[in-house]
């Protein structure tokens, strides 16, 4: 009970043992600012928006600053608005903000915290809280957020050069020698010569300036198609290391996404995950090239988690695969088994390039893929696609 209650009761008894006009007119007063109090806040609540505004996406180490946007519609004075904010605590030092502010009549309020992305997931800032009080603070009013607001950390992506391309992926520098793919009629440059390259584009007249063998650049006509499969069930990272070992996969598939489409190829992304914004399986993507599909393609990198049920990666490459016959196909897991070596080997019968790279392979994987013709790679601990050595 607070002293004002406390003295609105004493001075009602004392006007009923001594009933006065004075003791009367101050027990009006008393219980006439305590209705006014217990009414002010209610009538003005809603009379309060409010909008929070954050990125969709932030990198590792990324900072941004989180905007909140309070606006007071009344036409009464707001004594005090007490707004909480909760943080989650891989995004801020501080698991929580809280502000004390006073609006007037149509008065606007912008709140504004930092946040930085420290480890990729998905994530919810809030709930927002706002308790609405009067001059008195015994009448707060506690408004509530519907809704949190989600943000996404994506997974870090290594610099291309940190990447070993031989010539047997089909992201590196190997030229094939099929018209489908190139048109000797459109020139876009010229490049230091590699070995392979056939003599009939060596470009003689630049050779000669340069005093080293030049070739000729051609537009190609075709794009190589490349689908990044993920297998990320838990079932399919057993281990004490499980997690460093998923965590490993997913920046060697947004670096591989990324190295790839920076060189303006298309790339497709499949996987059994899981995606907790939308409930339900990774969405598939199909191949296509240009920024915003690699945006779209770390967004589903970063929000991923691992599966506890539904189908293994080998009835995913069986049954659903989302690429088309002349494409490459680099599937990202953790060790190979004797039915994903068969199903590779089938897919590669069907006219798709394959490659392997494996986060935990076994003493034998590596040999194994590559004595079937299966480019085979290991990532390291920084999540790096590397020869095995």
């Amino acid at each position: 009970m607070t002293l004002l209650r406390s003295i609105t009761i004493i001075a009602i008894v004392w006007m009923i043992l001594d009933p006065n006009l004075i003791i009367g007119m101050v027990v009006s007063a008393l219980i006439g600012v305590q209705v006014t109090g217990w009414a002010w806040p209610r009538f003005v609540r809603n009379q309060i928006s409010w909008q929070r505004s954050v990125p969709s996406a932030l990198a590792p180490a990324e900072q941004a600053d989180v905007v909140l946007r309070i606006v007071y519609r009344g036409w009464l004075p707001l004594p005090y608005l007490i707004v909480r904010e909760d943080i989650p605590a891989s995004l801020s030092e501080m698991p929580r903000r809280q502000w004390v502010v006073s609006l007037r009549p149509g008065q606007q309020c912008t709140l504004r915290y930092p946040i930085q992305g420290r480890q990729r997931g998905l994530y919810w800032l809030g709930p927002l809280k706002m308790w609405v009080g009067s001059v008195f603070a015994i009448n707060e009013v506690q408004l509530g957020e519907p809704q949190q607001t989600p943000l996404t950390i994506v997974p870090m992506v290594l610099p291309f050069q940190s990447f070993y391309l031989p010539n047997a992926l089909p992201y590196s520098q190997e030229r094939y020698h099929l018209s489908l793919f190139d048109d000797p009629a459109q020139k876009i440059g010229v490049r230091q010569y590699q070995t392979g390259d056939p003599p009939r584009r060596i470009d003689w007249k630049t050779s000669a300036r340069v005093g080293e063998l030049q070739v000729r650049e051609l537009a190609p006509v075709v794009a190589r198609e490349t689908l990044i499969v993920l297998a990320f069930m838990e079932s399919e990272y057993p281990g004490r290391f499980s997690y460093n070992n998923r965590e490993r996969a997913v920046v060697a598939a947004a670096s591989l996404a990324a190295a790839l489409i920076y060189r303006r190829q298309p790339v497709g992304f499949q996987s059994n995950g899981y995606d907790p914004l939308l409930r339900q399986p990774v969405a598939t993507l199909a191949p296509a090239a240009g920024v915003e599909h690699l945006r779209e393609i770390l967004l589903r990198l970063g929000r991923i988690e691992p599966a506890t049920d539904g189908a293994p990666i080998d009835h995913m490459l069986s049954d659903n695969l989302a690429l088309s016959r002349g494409g490459t196909l680099v599937l990202i897991t953790s060790s190979l088994n004797a039915r994903i070596l068969a199903i590779l080997l089938t897919i590669r019968r069907s006219g798709i390039k394959v490659s392997i790279a494996l986060a935990d392979p076994g003493p034998t994987d590596l040999l194994q893929a590559r004595q079937h013709g299966i480019t085979a790679f290991q990532i390291n601990r920084d999540g790096a696609i590397v020869p095995d050595v």
